[in-house]
């Protein structure tokens, strides 16, 4: 009897064992949320605002060249080059442009890609390996920065470097420094909406690290457009927000 009841124990360990293998195997092989598609805000707002409210936390002298910015824009002295040589806007700008967006999950490659239709900006997003250190990013700062990725759960972690400083923050004018580093949480709200909450990360230009949140809409009726400096584009009367051109 003593020796059943050893040979009925092994073998309920054995089976919680194996079950629990089983389990760790599926986990593991579990692909990740599929987030890809062409996305579209529906209210547009030129100046990237905290989630806290108020202003972002600018240093005095940051703060100095935004209200310069600011005026500028309003007189049409601003040197925008993004608009007036169509150069890429960078992140965080791009992410409230009014226009749409594409994901694309190259999930043999280990890569995703973000495909702006303004100005035709494209990131890659490393998914295999994080980061390089700061001194190697800044060998080749590009106007999106350098991204990698991970999944934490539903959402999908991009953090962001190696920017150079030839960009704004954002449609009104807001500066930045190559020192910007973002770190961006996007997952699906529901079927329908995807949210994108950028923490942003410039010691330079702020005073401590604010987070803003974007919300898109799925619009598999959509396809990127075409983009040609200098001629008129998608009609943007359907996004709220956006004044008549």
């Amino acid at each position: 009897m003593k020796y059943q009841s050893v040979r009925v124990f092994l073998a309920a360990a054995a089976a919680v064992c194996l079950l629990a293998a089983v389990q760790s195997s599926a986990n593991a092989a579990a692909p990740p949320p599929d987030i890809s598609g062409v996305y579209w805000t529906a209210t547009y707002n030129p100046r990237l605002d905290p989630v806290t409210g108020g202003d972002p936390p600018y240093k005095p002298e940051a703060m100095a060249q935004y209200k310069k910015n600011m005026a500028d824009l309003a007189a049409g002295k601003l040197d925008d080059r993004s608009r007036s040589y169509c150069l890429p806007d960078g992140i965080p700008r791009a992410l409230e442009d009014p226009y749409p967006f594409e994901i694309v999950q190259a999930q043999n490659r280990g890569e995703i890609y973000l495909l702006y239709e303004i100005n035709h900006m494209i990131r890659r997003v490393d998914m295999q390996k994080p980061l390089p250190p700061d001194k190697d990013l800044q060998v080749l700062p590009y106007y999106a920065g350098h991204s990698a990725g991970h999944w934490q759960g539903n959402t999908l972690v991009i953090e962001t470097a190696g920017y150079n400083d030839s960009t704004f923050l954002d449609n009104s004018g807001a500066p930045h420094s190559d020192q910007l580093r973002t770190t961006e949480r996007i997952r699906k709200v529901d079927a329908k909406t995807l949210e994108d909450v950028v923490t942003i990360h410039d010691p330079v230009v702020f005073t401590k690290d604010w987070t803003a949140r974007l919300v898109y809409q799925a619009r598999p009726d959509l396809r990127i457009m075409d983009w040609n400096c200098g001629e008129k584009h998608r009609d943007l009367s359907a996004v709220t927000g956006v004044h008549p051109q």
